[in-house]
C-alpha cells in the first residue's frame, strides 16, 4: 500500500503462510485459496482473492479511553467499476482498528477512512482482487428466488445442522464439530453467541462500558477456521441467541446492546460464509399485549431487522427464528431474504407448502425433532425422510442431534475418553456416534449431496407439485419441470412421522407426465445405490420400487 499508515493483516494458517510466502507461489494463478487470507508480491503489492476477505488494521497514534463509544471510523472501499461500500471499522484492542472487505469484485481496490479521531483519518490504499474457485456468499439465485445458491452461481444444497454452541469458547472440540459436520453433509450450521444457557453477557465487559474482546477473538478465530477450511459450509450466526431481556434493552435503546450488534456486523459480515439471523425461537407477539416469559414483540424484532439491513454493505443475508408451530412473522418485511420456521414432525412438507404460497423467499425448516430432545424412534429414517420431504416442497430443513443449546459441565479432553451421556455442548458428530449419543440420524446426508451430483441436477426452477403422485403428501413428494420428474417414495410403516420407519413392502406411485419418453431411474436414499429401470412413455404411470424401504424415482425426458 502506498500513501497510508494502515496495513493488510493476514488471517492465515502457518502452513499457508509458509505456503504464500514462497517464490515459486508469488504468480497470481499461484496463490492459496485461503478465504481469510491475503498476500503482499514482491513488489510490495497486496492481493486479495475474489469472494474472500480483505482486512486493513490501522494504529491509533496516542492512547485512547472510549474506543467504543468515543471514536467513529468508518472506510470506504472503491471497487474497479467505481461503485463504493461504506463499512465501520471496529476495535481490536491495544489501540487498533480493523475494516474488512469482502473482495466480490476482480481488479484494482481503493479505500480511504473517515474517523472522529484524527489519527485515523484520512488513510488510504490499494490492493488487487484476483481470480479464485472459492463459492462466495450465500445469495438467493438469480433464477429461483425461493432457491439459494453461492456467489459464484453455484447451486446451494441445504442441509442444515445445529451447532448452537460452536464459537462458544469453553466448548473445546469445536474444531471435531465443524469438520465432522461437513463431512455428513451439512452445509449450514446454526450457532450462537450464548455462552450461558440463553443469554449473551459473555459479549461484554462486567460495567457494559465495553466488549470482552478475548471472547469476540475466539468468535472470530472459529468463523475464519470454517471459512478456511470449509468455504462450502454457511454458518448462521444467531447475535442475540435466546436473549430475550437483551433484545428488551435493544428496544429500550440501549448504547450497549446496539453498539453489540453494530460491532458483530462490522466484524463479521465480510466473511464470505456467514448469514445472520437476529434471535432464536422466541414468541413474536403484537405491541397491545403484556410481555411474559421468551415474547418479543414484533416491533422490537422489526427494528433490530432495519437497523441491521442498513449496515448490510456485502448483502449478507437476514432472518429471525421465532417458536415452535408459530410461522414466520416478518414474511413481507424488506430486511428479511429467508422464511425461518420451528415446527414438528413437517415430514409431509406442510408447512413449508403453506409459506411457498405467502412470500417468494426461500423457506427453511431450521428445527423440528432432535435425536436427543423430542426423540423419534428411528432418528436415521426420520431426518433422511424430513429432508428429502422439505427439498421436494420446494423448502429446506435442519437436523438436530446432541443438545447443543446446554452448556456442557465437563467433557474429556480426547474424543476416545468422552464420557457425556446427558449430550451437551458441541463435538464431533461422528464422535457422538461412536460414543453411543447418536443413532446415526445424519448419516444420509452426504447420499442427498450424491443424487444431486450424480443426476447433474439442482432444484431451480422446479415446481413442487404432490397432486400428480396422488396428493397423499406423507406418502409421496414430487417436484418437476415439463422434462424432470423427482418423486420420494417416503413409503411409512404407519401415520405417525415420531415412530415410522421404513415399510417392509417396496412401495409404488403413480405419476402423471406429460406425453413422451422419459427414462426411468431408482435411486435408494439410505445406500446411493441406483437401478435402472424400464423406459417410460407419458400419461398416468404406475412405478413400482426395485425393493422394500423409502426411494427416489428419477423420470426424465428423452
Amino acid at each position: 500500500m502506498t500513501g497510508q499508515t494502515g496495513r493488510a493483516k493476514p488471517v492465515i494458517t502457518l502452513m499457508a503462510l509458509l505456503w504464500l510466502l514462497s517464490p515459486a507461489n508469488h504468480a497470481v494463478a499461484g496463490m492459496k485459496e485461503v478465504a481469510v487470507a491475503h498476500a503482499i508480491t514482491p513488489s510490495g503489492e497486496p492481493i486479495a482473492l475474489h469472494r474472500g476477505i480483505y482486512e486493513i488494521e490501522l494504529r491509533t497514534s496516542k492512547p485512547i479511553t472510549d474506543p467504543y463509544f468515543g471514536v467513529r471510523i468508518q472506510v470506504m472501499f472503491y471497487r474497479p467499476d467505481g461503485t463504493e461500500v461504506r463499512v465501520d471499522g471496529f476495535y481490536d484492542g491495544s489501540d487498533i482498528f480493523r475494516a474488512r472487505a469482502y473482495c466480490d469484485t476482480v481488479g484494482q481496490w481503493q479505500w480511504s477512512t473517515r474517523s472522529n479521531w484524527p489519527s485515523l483519518d484520512g488513510k488510504q490504499g490499494a490492493f488487487k482482487v484476483v481470480s479464485s474457485s472459492l463459492p462466495g456468499k450465500l445469495r438467493q439465485h438469480a433464477s429461483d428466488s425461493r432457491q439459494f445458491a453461492y456467489d459464484d452461481g453455484t447451486w446451494f444444497l441445504h442441509l442444515g445442522d445445529t451447532g448452537y454452541r460452536y464459537v462458544v469458547d469453553d466448548e473445546p472440540h469445536w474444531q471435531a464439530y465443524i469438520d465432522q459436520a461437513a463431512k455428513m453433509g451439512a452445509t449450514k450450521i446454526r450457532t450462537w453467541f450464548c455462552r450461558s444457557r440463553h443469554g449473551i453477557e459473555a459479549l461484554f465487559d462486567k460495567d457494559r462500558s465495553g466488549l470482552d474482546l478475548a471472547y469476540w477473538r475466539e468468535i472470530d478465530r472459529r468463523i475464519a477456521y470454517a471459512s478456511e477450511h470449509h468455504p462450502t459450509v454457511m454458518l448462521q450466526l444467531i447475535p442475540f441467541g435466546e436473549d430475550t431481556e437483551e433484545l428488551k434493552r435493544y428496544a429500550r435503546g440501549d448504547r450497549a446492546s446496539i453498539m453489540a450488534i453494530r460491532y458483530a456486523q462490522a466484524r463479521f459480515s465480510a466473511y464470505p460464509n456467514i448469514l445472520w439471523c437476529i434471535s432464536n425461537d422466541r414468541e413474536i407477539v403484537d405491541s397491545d399485549k403484556p410481555l411474559t416469559g421468551r415474547q418479543i414483540r414484533a416491533e422490537t424484532i422489526d427494528l433490530i431487522g432495519r437497523d441491521m439491513a442498513k449496515r448490510k454493505p456485502w448483502r449478507t443475508l437476514i432472518t429471525n427464528h421465532q417458536s415452535r408451530f408459530k410461522g414466520y412473522r416478518f414474511v413481507d418485511a424488506p430486511w428479511s431474504d429467508i422464511i425461518t420456521l420451528e415446527d414438528l414432525d413437517q415430514t409431509s412438507g406442510k408447512v413449508i407448502t403453506a409459506y411457498r404460497a405467502q412470500g417468494n423467499d426461500p423457506i427453511v425448516l431450521d428445527e423440528d425433532r432432535y435425536e436427543l430432545y423430542r426423540a423419534p424412534k428411528h432418528p436415521r429414517y426420520f431426518f433422511r425422510r424430513l429432508m428429502w420431504s422439505s427439498l421436494l416442497s420446494g423448502g429446506s430443513a435442519t437436523y438436530g442431534g446432541l443438545r447443543t443449546y446446554e452448556p456442557k459441565e465437563s467433557m474429556a479432553a480426547k474424543p476416545q475418553d468422552m464420557k457425556h451421556p446427558a449430550g451437551q455442548g458441541v463435538y464431533g458428530y461422528y464422535d457422538a456416534v461412536s460414543q453411543g449419543q447418536l443413532k446415526r440420524g445424519a448419516d444420509d446426508f452426504v447420499h442427498i449431496h450424491q443424487f444431486f451430483s450424480d443426476a447433474s441436477l439442482t432444484l431451480v426452477g422446479l415446481l413442487p407439485d404432490d397432486a400428480i403422485v396422488g396428493g397423499d403428501s406423507a406418502k409421496w413428494k414430487c417436484t418437476h419441470s415439463d422434462k424432470v420428474f423427482i418423486v420420494y417414495l417416503a413409503n411409512p410403516s404407519g401415520s405417525s412421522p415420531e415412530s415410522d420407519q421404513p415399510s417392509a413392502r417396496p412401495p409404488s406411485v403413480t405419476v402423471q407426465v406429460p406425453d413422451g419418453r422419459f427414462s426411468v431411474q431408482w435411486f435408494q436414499p439410505k445406500t446411493a445405490a441406483w437401478t435402472d429401470g424400464n423406459t417410460s412413455v407419458g400419461g398416468a404411470q404406475s412405478f413400482l420400487a426395485p425393493d422394500s424401504g423409502d426411494w427416489i424415482l428419477l423420470l426424465r425426458s428423452i
